[in-house]
């Protein structure tokens, strides 16, 4: 009990640089902590917003050739047809294939006295699962005996759905699409997407495909969206789907913009080495910040320790044994790092709860997350400060132990 009432008076002797070593294992516990947590949280929140537009996709265009073809000269324009969709449904690789007609902002809605433009897709009842329009409790998106029947009825993007009905529930009304009446089946939870085109999907009307060519006339759709498998055998499913629509619709099929492809997969790849540099340049930061923090624990222990190198001399002059030095040392460092550490993750905790509590907007949730604090990691980063720490109190203290107490105290 008096070598630990002694070992505490030299620790408060020592207060101030005591103090800073703790400091410093709180600020590299705490730094490294927000660093991980706030990097895995926006490579994770970017996945699930990616996710939501769909997974593994093509979408399909008509495009014109460049090449003649068969006597007929470059330049021709390639259009789709809504039976092209069966046809690349029994390719090879493709798990699964829809039309869509979209038609951009300037379509009017109506709803009693409130209007608002919004964009229009006409799609089939597998889009929902391609494209991810999950409808809120209560609602349904559009199934196939609405395409069959031509029914009149949407699927509202939620964005929409607050303009014309506000807090009310939209299911069951009636709304006017270009002057005709649709009921609304469903409205879409409020996912954000990344990849949209024609307008936001948290603003899109979604309409039966067959109901659209009615309204607007129209003769096919816009683009086919396709399902790939195996994204590794996209590649391939493109060579197919050059072929069969090269076949049906008389293009060559190494005529490249016959077709306008949108690779989504592509966009998936190219967000994903954005991610994985995002990654490597924090690892980067971390360990420059970690190195700094091993470097000034060291440092004031390094010089608590050689400062008391007389106080040694005279405790080993006494009687006390090296190991009894070392030990007290080592403790030392690791009361000191162990008190820093837990700081450290307690400040962290605290600013990610302070985080979560700040109601941001559902467009930077959407990429920044809920950071939540690792404490796996906040321990590694203390182990590796302690033992940093322990080392830089060691050495200097088993130097002074092993030697002569009498040429320590003349030297000082």
């Amino acid at each position: 009990m008096e070598v630990i009432l002694e070992q505490l008076r030299e620790l408060w002797a020592e207060r101030r640089r005591m103090i800073w070593v703790a400091l410093g294992v709180a600020w590299g516990t705490l730094s490294l902590s927000l660093l991980v947590a706030f990097g895995n949280s926006f490579v994770t929140a970017t996945h699930s917003t990616m996710d939501h537009f769909g997974r593994n996709l093509l979408r399909i265009n008509g495009g014109s050739t460049t090449v003649p073809f068969r006597g007929v000269p470059a330049g021709r324009p390639i259009s789709l047809r809504a039976e092209d969709a069966e046809l690349l449904r029994a390719l090879p690789g493709v798990a699964d294939v829809e039309v869509e007609c979209s038609s951009g902002g300037g379509n009017p809605m109506r709803y009693g006295d409130i209007q608002a433009n919004a964009p229009l897709s006409g799609a089939g009842h597998r889009f929902e699962r391609l494209r991810g329009m999950v409808p809120q409790p209560g609602g349904r998106f559009l199934n196939r005996i609405d395409l069959e029947e031509r029914r009149r009825v949407c699927f509202l993007g939620h964005r929409t759905k607050e303009r014309l009905f506000g807090d009310a529930d939209a299911i069951g009304e009636t709304i006017e699409i270009h002057g005709t009446p649709f009921t609304v089946v469903g409205v879409r939870q409020e996912n954000i997407t990344i990849s949209n085109y024609n307008g936001d999907d948290r603003e899109k009307v979604t309409i039966p495909f067959t109901a659209f060519l009615d309204l607007r006339g129209w003769n096919g759709p816009s683009h086919i969206f396709v399902k790939v498998e195996d994204r590794e055998r996209r590649e391939e499913v493109l060579a197919s789907i050059y072929a069969l629509l090269g076949a049906r619709a008389g293009f060559d099929s190494s005529d490249i913009d016959a077709l306008y492809v949108q690779d989504y997969m592509d966009i998936t790849d190219m967000i994903d080495g954005m991610l994985d540099g995002n990654r490597v340049f924090n690892g980067i930061v971390g360990l420059f910040g970690l190195l700094v923090s091993i470097l000034g624990v060291m440092n004031v222990m390094y010089v608590m320790v050689e400062e008391r190198r007389r106080a040694i001399g005279v405790r080993i002059a006494i009687g006390a044994r090296t190991r009894d030095i070392l030990g007290e040392r080592l403790t030392e460092a690791l009361a000191i790092t162990l008190f820093g550490g837990l700081l450290g993750m307690l400040l962290c905790v605290g600013l990610f709860l302070g985080i979560d509590a700040i109601p941001l907007e559902a467009d930077v949730r959407a990429y920044i997350g809920y950071p939540q604090m690792s404490y796996g990691l906040a321990s590694l980063v203390i182990l590796i400060l302690a033992g940093a720490g322990c080392l830089a109190g060691w050495f200097p203290a088993k130097r002074a132990a092993s030697l002569d107490p009498v040429e320590v105290l003349r030297e000082e």
